[in-house]
């Protein structure tokens, strides 16, 4: 059976407005986890990647004439949201005969809306590698899709889900993902995040234990599911003796859990000579580190890593359920930088209960921690979060199918989902303005990204500084 994966595009200007220059197409490493587990149950696998060409709809049309699959699967997480409704329509308009499946967070949680408006034969609950392989091997064979664990699809004129499938327990057993499937020369890592290059994202664990209201990988559920440190430097070696990557970057929300999880990795790496050969970075949790391990972590490879500094205020880390304490943040980044590893650090502007004070707070915040990159987003509730059930359900926001608020970058054109009752749209907008512009317009700042970080281009560095001008 012919399985085409198509990535869709995303419109930058929408999701992102006058912050657009800056982003870059990130391999889709969920798509190519899902093309390696639909390679192994023997089907044949071939991808477009719609974002890389713009969104182009002669040119997807084309793609998907010249494949000619039984089967089209579409991710599908919220800032995508519209254009893959638009493709779907377009496939089941031009080519009805081809099944059409979905997956990823967004699909997961409106499952039933997108099958009874018929824009999708099959979704993809939660984690989908196994369960469209298992699709893929029951239509092949004629079987019954309703013993298709983890998947809703239409019965008697209505969605249904089958049973839950649980989830994987052994990461290991992760086929790499299909990466020689993808136009890797057309991807790039967010330019803060460029340490060596070429870079490619990796995958270290699954689930997440602790309650941050605005996360939606809850999808992946609490219990947290790690590969070992073999099977990920395996990975390591893979990506550098078949790719030539230089760079590895964790896309876990926290890697590592645990002392001992970070120990053993760093260990593997060192005993295979790989810390000699590429780096590695990731992000964890401010309470989850200590000396001795970004030490360790640091001989391995470790040259940046990313903490959720979130708020300047006590309140608003508390408003968001991240549960550590301001004290612990700072401690963080004095044994970070002691240990000589940059830092990234990402604020949220706008969370629940935010007034221009607090705002200020976190950004004046910010500029006092001794990191090298801040990233500032408003605040934003994204379906399959706790805190958009939560704000549905009190009135804080309305049901809509319209999901381009839902950004982390608001304009005049595309106000936020969510605006605090002190806070105007225009208060958000100027606020992270504001954040960019005190963060990176110093003297320090500017040397340092000049003559020791030297990872942001000239080209980035001048977007940016006509950006929080408003020049652009």
């Amino acid at each position: 059976m012919k399985v085409l994966l198509i990535n869709p595009f995303i419109s930058t200007q929408a999701t992102a407005g006058k912050y657009r220059r800056f982003l870059e197409p990130m391999p889709p490493i969920s798509l190519a986890f899902v093309a390696a587990a639909l390679q192994r149950a023997g089907a044949e696998v071939c991808i477009y990647d719609d974002y890389t060409q713009g969104g182009d709809r002669a040119a997807l049309m084309a793609a998907i004439r010249a494949a000619a699959p039984d089967i089209a699967g579409l991710t599908c997480v919220t800032p995508t949201a519209a254009r893959t409704m638009e493709i779907a329509r377009q496939i089941k308009g031009e080519f009805p005969d081809i099944k059409l499946a979905m997956g990823n967070i967004h699909a997961s949680v409106f499952y039933e809306q997108i099958i009874n408006d018929g824009l999708a034969d099959f979704v993809a609950l939660g984690e989908g590698e196994d369960t469209i392989a298992d699709l893929v091997r029951t239509l092949e064979s004629g079987g019954d899709v309703s013993a298709v664990k983890g998947l809703a699809w239409k019965r008697d004129g209505r969605a249904i889900a089958n049973e839950p499938r649980p989830y994987r327990e052994d990461l290991d057993e992760l086929p790499f993902p299909a990466w020689d499937l993808f136009p890797l020369e057309r991807y790039r890592l967010f330019s803060f995040a460029v340490v060596r290059e070429p870079g490619m994202l990796i995958l270290g664990s699954r689930g997440c234990p602790y309650n941050c209201t605005f996360c939606s990988l809850k999808i992946m559920g609490r219990k947290r599911r790690k590969r070992s440190a073999a099977n990920i430097a395996d990975e390591f070696e893979w990506l550098l003796n078949s790719f030539g990557y230089r760079q590895m970057s964790f896309i876990d929300p926290i890697f590592p859990l645990t002392k001992q999880e970070g120990l053993e990795f760093g260990q593997e790496l060192i005993r295979r000579g790989l810390h000699k050969k590429a780096v590695w970075t990731t992000e964890t949790r401010v309470d989850l580190v200590d000396q001795e391990l970004l030490d360790a972590m640091a001989a391995s490879g470790l040259r940046r890593i990313m903490y959720g500094f979130e708020s300047g205020g006590q309140q608003g880390i508390d408003s968001i359920k991240k549960n550590f304490k301001i004290d612990q943040a700072r401690s963080a980044v004095a044994m970070t930088k002691k240990a000589g590893v940059e830092i990234i650090g990402f604020f949220m502007l706008g969370v629940p209960g935010e007034t221009r004070q607090s705002a200020e707070q976190t950004i004046a915040y910010s500029v006092s921690l001794d990191i090298d990159f801040a990233k500032f987003t408003i605040f934003s509730p994204f379906p399959g979060t706790k805190v958009y059930e939560d704000m549905l359900a009190d009135g804080a926001i309305q049901p809509t199918n319209d999901w381009s608020t839902f950004t982390n970058y608001p304009s005049r054109e595309t106000p936020a989902a969510y605006i605090p009752e002190a806070l105007t749209n225009d208060d958000l907008i100027q606020l992270q303005r504001r954040a960019f512009l005190k963060f990176y317009l110093r003297p320090r700042q500017a040397f340092n990204q000049l003559f020791k970080v030297r990872t942001l281009k000239l080209r980035d560095m001048w977007n940016g500084l006509l950006l929080v001008l408003g020049l652009r």
